[in-house]
């Protein structure tokens, strides 16, 4: 089973659960879920029960939590911040946000392939850590036709060194015969414009910045967080070799010093 398939059936499990409860480790530190047992404590003696056990229960159940709500969002690609993360699964036991979160961040990391990433202004997102291959994987659905339309803009932008106009961008998908235009609906793709400038903006996977002057409105585009986290550029630089007729990536110098660069950064 592949390393996707097999999240997507951890991940599974987890969401149909109310609760997880961890169960015990391996002698390696691993750790192993199970559907919700009663807990062991509600059948000790509260004199025979240290504050510290208790605390550690709770913090287990804290984290199984967390790792869910996170998860139901980000079958939406939502970006959470930490006071409806606080709201919605501490309570009022806020005090122990730091270490919970922390150890919701090793678990998703270790066991669902996540990166549990914090962005200005106390925002969280979950990222993919196993790297898109796209053009090289075929996604189905709705999904997968987002996915090939994001990597073509994607692959637009990183080429214009990271920023393009709106204007560029409209031209570019206009030359593959992909609509821009308001309302307009493409055969598999559907409503671009709105997939470009609001799901995938909200996404984190672009940024767009907008900027006013006296008589005009421009618009520039940039990779988001969550696409330098999830989308490789080397992946896009191949795909432009691929359309060249396989032209050297090292070709396109600017671009190829760039992903290098950002290479040797992920070491």
């Amino acid at each position: 089973m592949s390393s996707q398939n097999s999240r997507r059936v951890r991940s599974q499990q987890i969401l149909s659960q109310p609760v997880l409860k961890k169960q015990r480790t391996d002698d390696t530190g691993g750790i192993f879920l199970s559907q919700p047992t009663a807990s062991t404590s509600a059948n000790i003696p509260l004199s025979n029960t240290s504050p510290s056990r208790v605390i550690s229960e709770d913090d287990d159940q804290l984290v199984n939590s967390v790792i869910r709500y996170l998860l139901i969002l980000d079958g939406g690609k939502q970006i959470v911040n930490k006071t409806r993360i606080i709201k919605n699964v501490f309570g009022n036991r806020g005090r122990r946000f730091p270490s919970v979160m922390n150890k919701a961040k090793s678990l998703l990391s270790k066991v669902f392939g996540y990166e549990l990433v914090e962005l200005e202004g106390n925002k969280y997102m979950l990222v993919n850590k196993i790297k898109n291959e796209l053009p090289h994987i075929y996604p189905l659905g709705t999904e997968g036709s987002q996915q090939v339309l994001l990597f073509i803009v994607l692959t637009h932008i990183f080429m214009l060194q990271n920023s393009c106009s709106e204007e560029s961008l409209s031209n570019f998908l206009a030359n593959l015969d992909i609509p821009y235009e308001d309302n307009n609906q493409h055969v598999y793709f559907g409503n671009v414009k709105y997939l470009i400038n609001e799901v995938f903006v909200a996404q984190k996977y672009l940024d767009k910045i907008t900027m006013e002057t006296i008589n005009l409105t421009k618009i520039e585009f940039k990779w988001g967080p969550r696409a330098e986290h999830e989308f490789s550029q080397r992946a896009a630089l191949e795909f432009m070799s691929e359309v060249y007729n396989g032209r050297p990536i090292k070709s396109w110098q600017l671009q190829f010093q760039a992903l290098t660069a950002q290479e040797k950064l992920d070491r």
